[in-house]
């Protein structure tokens, strides 16, 4: 080998190794950043998380003992600017997934097993827990928009979504304890105990009963009136919508 190749082959051997681009002051800079927005991401959601153990147990009370009260408080509070609305409550679409997603846990604690349905529709409705929670969350929103559309029905305004607004808030916050208590009674329907079918009865017609009252009171708080003739109108709503309910499910699952 000669003197040049024996020089070249030392000056490539002096080279520096070539910067890896990936640990540049910028690309670092940018992944702190991430790292902050993550952390402030996190902050927001735990402070929110705390909100809601707070919150939801005092709103539920409320709806529960005063459901007419709750109904002005909603129009009061919908009246507000957007970003300072339920500042002191949680917001009624949310508290009504919060209750399914309790009543959803209710029945995972107890290992309560889900509808089997061999239809497509049904599998992909009640196979999944994912599946059954949406579900669950979709048909108490039908109730609510049900009693929402009544109301509207009842006051001759149009649907659109201004009018629909404060009635299906209302209409949100009033079946929370309604879809909790529902919950409670099939966890009854699935003691081992002997009286856990009336028991589960039982339950079933009192969550009915209140939900009626309460849908009631809220009306005549809002519109003034008869507590009999809103509780007739009431009673047909709920009829109305069960009915439909029940025949979107045959009809989708059957």
């Amino acid at each position: 080998m000669g003197l040049a190749g024996i020089g070249s082959d030392q000056s490539a051997a002096t080279l520096p190794p070539a910067r890896d681009p990936g640990f540049t002051p910028r690309a670092l800079s940018t992944a702190v950043m991430d790292l902050i927005r993550l952390l402030r991401s996190l902050e927001e959601f735990l402070y929110e998380l705390v909100g809601w153990l707070v919150f939801y147990p005092r709103m539920f009370w409320r709806v529960l003992i005063h459901p007419g009260e709750v109904a002005r408080y909603t129009r009061i509070e919908l009246g507000k600017d957007p970003d300072q609305r339920f500042s002191d409550a949680i917001s009624p679409v949310l508290m009504l997934i919060l209750s399914v997603a309790i009543a959803h846990a209710l029945e995972m604690a107890l290992r309560m097993s889900s509808p089997r349905l061999s239809t497509p529709v049904g599998q992909l409705l009640f196979s999944s827990e994912q599946g059954l929670l949406l579900t669950r969350s979709a048909v108490f929103c039908v109730y609510a928009l049900g009693a929402a559309l009544g109301t509207l029905w009842r006051q001759r305004l149009p649907v659109n979504r201004e009018t629909l607004r404060e009635p299906f808030s209302i209409q949100a916050f009033i079946a929370c304890p309604f879809v909790v208590t529902l919950a409670l009674s099939q966890v009854a329907a699935a003691s081992p105990a002997q009286a856990g079918p009336f028991t589960a009865t039982c339950i079933s017609v009192l969550a009915v009963a209140w939900y009626l009252w309460a849908r009631m009171r809220a009306f005549v708080a809002l519109n003034g009136g008869s507590a009999l003739r809103a509780l007739g109108a009431v009673v047909v709503s709920f009829l109305l919508t069960t009915i439909g309910v029940v025949g979107l499910f045959a009809a989708v699952i059957l």
